[in-house]
């Protein structure tokens, strides 16, 4: 079973360093940063190492890592992926993508379709829609502007909005992120065919266009 697998899995998609391991044996442990947005890469490889410690395993006893690839704060993406690149440049570990909206999500505890607003500044937001962790349309990033003539409905985030969403609903956060990212790795695995598949290298998913894209095409 995939669920048999010691896993270690790492989201920084959204300022608060969040990670957690689960063992072979249906064990598992979460932690994070205390801080909202000040994500740093000298922080997240002592976090990780005290996951392992606490569960009694080496990085080479580990079968699996998963990456909340995004979208998120270019910069939180950045040094995760930066971060397990390292890591498994030695381990040479299958990896899985998670879609980071797809864990905010799951800090929902609601079984109605919910979207996912995530400021992506400058005017753009990053919308999923998810509902029991399943998608219902693809990630991708709108303006505000467009956001505003959808139908309304409800909503979560982890920071305020910069527009007034008239008739919108925002429902609360109650799960933690490093819990809800076990969740969804846990998820993804239960449908895939086989871990042997997966990349070897961090790929995030910016979904926003570069500047430089933006100044070329308008």
């Amino acid at each position: 079973m995939k669920s048999d697998l010691h896993i270690l899995a790492l989201d920084t998609a959204f300022g608060e360093i969040s990670a957690c391991m689960h063992t072979a044996d249906g064990g598992f442990l979460t932690a994070a940063t205390p801080e909202q947005g000040k994500t740093r890469s000298t922080s997240i490889v002592p976090l990780l190492a005290e996951l392992l410690e606490q569960a009694g395993l080496t990085w080479k006893q580990l079968d699996l890592l998963a990456l909340g690839a995004g979208p998120g704060a270019f910069t939180g993406l950045r040094i995760a992926a930066a971060t397990l690149a390292g890591i498994n440049s030695g381990l040479n570990l299958p990896m899985l993508h998670l879609s980071s909206l797809a864990i905010t999500a799951r800090q929902c505890d609601s079984s109605e379709a919910i979207w996912v607003l995530e400021d992506a500044r400058a005017g753009e937001v990053f919308v999923g829609c998810y509902q029991n962790g399943l998608p219902r349309c693809e990630d991708r990033c709108l303006t505000w502007h467009e956001v505003l003539e959808m139908q309304p409905g409800s909503f979560i985030c982890h920071n305020e909005p910069p527009v007034a969403l008239a008739g919108w609903s925002e429902q609360p956060l109650t799960i933690s992120r490093s819990q809800a990212l076990l969740t969804t790795t846990l998820a993804e695995l239960d449908i895939l065919d086989s871990i042997a598949l997966l990349p070897r290298y961090p790929a995030p998913v910016y979904l926003q266009r570069s500047q430089a894209e933006k100044n070329l095409h308008g």
